[in-house]
């Protein structure tokens, strides 16, 4: 009956408590287990689950840099649970004068779309949205089993970039790691999934402002209604087993799932 005695009942459980500083938690109360948060049970609580952020969203901008002159800009919109979206204008140097190089991407749960220009772009399914309810409509009791696989493979990563934090920089005020990827560098803000900076064969994608806890509203990842589309799979293949995997504790699964889609970036940089 802890939770409706409330703390009343560990003041009648100490009936000489130690004297404390203003602010700070008696000996006792400091040594209670933090409670684990609440196991989501909807797809739209998994797919928080599956892919957070920190402040919940974040807006990365970006300079490019690549062959022939070309420059420009990369802005990254990013929220939890899987919502991208990339805008992207280069510029070109040509004899007969600058040529402009825009276009868009945006990656839901569900489907993938990228256009250059004014096109209306072309829109292919995605499996996130269709694993994350899957989830759900696990039996609770192997739905938690999933859930706490992907908590304990996160807790895992976090302890491991402790003992052994790799090669870091920080750029723009936070903090990323470097790894070789693609032929080239990349260098990944951890807690976030998203890269920094990428040094490729053919740009150089630098980020030169973040931002954190930006309100992003759902018109941020609108796809245009006259983008092609050809028939979606609303369902993931094989998924049973790739869950099965997770819940006997098999790190690469988790891996093949939170990685299900397209990584950001990919639109300009071919990484």
């Amino acid at each position: 009956m802890l939770g409706l005695a409330g703390p009343g009942w560990l003041l009648a459980c100490d009936p000489a408590p130690a004297a404390v500083e203003p602010g700070t938690l008696s000996p006792r109360v400091a040594q209670l287990p933090t409670l684990p948060a609440a196991r989501p049970t909807d797809a739209a609580g998994i797919l928080a689950e599956l892919v957070p952020l920190p402040g919940r969203a974040v807006v990365i901008v970006y300079d490019v840099t690549g062959p022939a002159g070309i420059s420009g800009t990369l802005e990254l919109l990013a929220s939890e649970g899987g919502l991208r979206r990339e805008n992207w204008a280069l510029t070109l140097p040509l004899p007969g004068g600058a040529r402009e190089i825009r276009g868009s991407a945006v990656h839901t749960p569900d489907v993938l779309w990228r256009a250059e220009g004014e096109q209306a772009g072309t829109v292919e399914p995605a499996q996130l949205g269709a694993a994350a309810r899957t989830i759900a409509a696990l039996p609770p009791a192997r739905r938690d089993r999933v859930i706490d696989a992907v908590r304990a493979w996160r807790d895992e990563l976090e302890l491991a970039r402790s003992e052994d934090p790799g090669a870091r920089e920080t750029i723009a005020g936070v903090e990323c790691v470097r790894v070789r990827a693609g032929g080239g560098e990349v260098c990944t803000w951890e807690a976030a999934g998203l890269p920094l900076r990428y040094d490729g064969p053919s740009f150089t994608v630098v980020a030169t402002h973040i931002e954190q806890g930006s309100a992003l509203g759902m018109h941020a990842f609108e796809i245009p209604s006259q983008a092609a589309a050809p028939p979606l799979r609303h369902e993931p293949a094989e998924l049973g087993p790739t869950l099965e995997a997770i819940e006997a504790g098999d790190r690469a699964a988790i891996l093949r799932l939170v990685h299900l889609d397209t990584l950001p970036l990919a639109s300009i940089t071919g990484a």
